[in-house]
């Protein structure tokens, strides 16, 4: 690996821990101490980390002020809270290679640490502040819009920053404003930040706004934006309901952020309307972000639900805590996706207990109606597409068999796994001794952690092919056969083909087969009208399967082929109109398959 290549490796490891250890590096790139402290010197050089004793620290905690961030010792201001719980929503908007306008302001601001780990994307921003955090992570693009700099703030104005937004065209804008209300629009207080804003609204296909509560229904010096402009408000929960109704009856979408809890609310009657919850693994995976992305867009074409949303952040005792904050939000329904089998049972007895019907996303639960994973037909794909590999690629010789798993899902997922060794065993001479297990938590520090272990293990030369319980445990694999030069006799098959998957597919990684895609862009439109059925009192089957596909590099651009066409900031056409997007061939893949 080139000393380019491993730095920015270590630069992205910086992005996930607020320090990194000399001793973790080196275990972790298979170098020498003395190589590993050349690449801090390196980087520390470039401004892009600090030094410490035994390691490195980021630069982003440069510059850390408790009083501007409103944190002081332990305790943490309303206002600072409100602000992360809007950056948090508006985070969940975001995807890894999006390109985005974002102003000036402490919500913004907020929302740009939020947006710190994320990968390839483009900002564009009128803030020196929100520039600079940034561009600690060197993945990202950050355009600053060049303007006037006005005494005390940190922010560039004036007819340069909005003549150069003219020329620009970014797929979402994320502006705070001052106040927002049915008879003023979008509104600020200075006049130098409303020119760029409305600039910024201009040069947007959705444009996001972002305020407290008490900025709902409050009127402000100049508009910049009419409501037919706004696609989605994201606010506090403390502001005035009437103000929020009058928002939502004019079509813009509200989301009202709690401490765990937000809700995005809808135009309709009380008693027209349903409240569903949902729950999701965690906002770091992206199979689990399209999955909530997908719930939400279902749920906003259908007039009569009410949406709550929670953060389980893979965390047993989080899902318990948002559990109970749904029972206490009465909600009707809960969409619940959680990892950890022994916790579904405490999650399905409080559900029961308080009369909420329960659907489970790819981990059942005990008595609730299941969507997700054909598991063990998925696994018998992956196998089959693994025979045919190895025969082409390896003459038909498999020496071992690593499988990267997740115990504490139970021992349904796990047919993923064992469907792939069945298929495998059917074809190839192996003995017990040549399948190697390993307990990853489907975290890919732990993939990547255990596949560098097994590696190790594994005399040079023997044929390894890696089966993962999912994306992570795939890249996992990859990245630990990469660093150590296994790459002839190192094979990957994935289940569920992510956004990185996809790229690897698309860049022919001579070590990934493939991968068993379960279509989460799909889950939304398959759960919602299950959840409906059962409010409704109608039957439903026990479990609905979705439909599974092996994607390789031969048919990935086929599958997906907008990946060709990941957004980078686009000019705008003469007339102002969005620039289109390119026409995708649709793929009829998914049908319902029930038991």
């Amino acid at each position: 690996m080139k000393p380019q290549e491993r730095q920015e490796l270590i630069l992205a490891q910086l992005l996930e821990h607020p320090s990194l250890h000399i001793d973790d590096l080196r275990e972790r790139f298979q170098v020498s101490e003395g190589t590993i402290r050349n690449d801090l010197r390196a980087l520390e050089a470039q401004g892009k980390l600090i030094r410490t004793h035994g390691g490195a620290v980021s630069t982003a905690t440069r510059g850390f002020s408790p009083v501007a961030s409103g944190v002081t010792g332990e305790t943490v201001s309303p206002a600072h809270a409100h602000h992360a719980a809007i950056a948090r929503r508006a985070r969940e908007m975001i995807s890894e290679g999006d390109v985005i306008a974002l102003s000036s302001g402490p919500i913004s601001l907020a929302l740009a640490q939020e947006l710190l780990p994320m990968k390839s994307l483009v900002v564009l921003t009128n803030s020196l502040e929100i520039a600079g955090q940034l561009s600690h992570n060197p993945q990202h693009t950050v355009i600053l819009i060049g303007g006037q700099m006005k005494a005390g703030h940190d922010s560039l104005f004036g007819p340069l920053a909005a003549t150069m937004l003219e020329r620009m065209r970014v797929g979402k804008a994320f502006i705070c404003c001052d106040g927002i209300s049915v008879a003023q629009g979008a509104a600020g207080n200075d006049l130098a930040s409303a020119q760029v804003k409305a600039a910024m609204v201009a040069s947007a296909d959705t444009v996001v706004m972002m305020s407290s509560g008490d900025a709902v229904g409050r009127l402000a010096l100049i508009s910049f934006a009419t409501l037919s402009q706004v696609t989605h408000l994201i606010t506090t929960n403390e502001g005035s309901q009437d103000a929020v109704n009058a928002l939502i009856a004019a079509g813009v979408r509200v989301s009202m952020c709690g401490d765990k809890l937000t809700e995005v609310c809808v135009d309709c009657a009380e008693d027209r309307r349903w409240r569903i919850g949902f729950a999701n693994l965690n906002e770091q995976q992206d199979f689990a972000v399209t999955v909530r992305q997908s719930i939400e867009q279902a749920a906003n074409s259908m007039s009569n639900v009410e949406l709550l949303l929670a953060n389980n952040d893979a965390d047993p005792q989080s899902a318990i805590e948002n559990a109970k904050r749904m029972i206490d939000a009465k909600v009707d329904l809960v969409i619940e996706y959680q990892q950890d089998e022994r916790t579904n049972y405490v999650l399905m007895d409080m559900f029961r207990s308080a009369g909420v019907r329960v659907i489970a996303v790819d981990i059942p639960m005990p008595g609730a109606v299941y969507f997700g994973a054909d598991n063990f037909r998925a696994g018998r794909i992956a196998g089959e597409a693994a025979v045919k590999w190895i025969r082409e690629k390896w003459q038909g010789r498999l020496d071992k068999i690593v499988c990267l798993e997740q115990s504490e899902s139970g021992t349904i997922p796990a047919a993923r796994v064992h469907g792939a060794l069945v298929t495998l065993r059917q074809v190839f001479d192996l003995r017990d001794t040549d399948i190697l297990h390993y307990d990853t938590r489907g975290g890919l520090d732990e993939s990547r952690a255990c596949a560098t272990q097994a590696l190790r293990n594994i005399p040079w030369g023997r044929n390894v092919l890696f089966v993962g319980i999912n994306a992570n445990s795939a890249i996992g694999a990859l990245e630990a056969a990469e660093v150590l030069g296994r790459h002839p006799c190192t094979a990957v098959v994935s289940q569920n083909v992510s956004r990185r998957i996809r790229r690897e597919l698309h860049a022919r990684n001579p070590m990934l087969v493939g991968g068993v895609d379960y279509f989460p862009h799909i889950y939304g439109e398959r759960v919602m009208p299950i959840a409906v059925k059962l409010l409704q009192g109608q039957p439903v089957m026990p479990a609905t399967y979705t439909e599974h596909l092996f994607i390789n590099p031969d048919n990935v651009d086929f599958i997906y082929p907008d990946d060709q066409f990941e957004s980078r900031v686009k000019p705008a056409s003469p007339s102002r109109l969005p620039v289109a997007e390119p026409v995708a061939l649709h793929v009829q893949l998914i049908k319902e398959k029930n038991v």
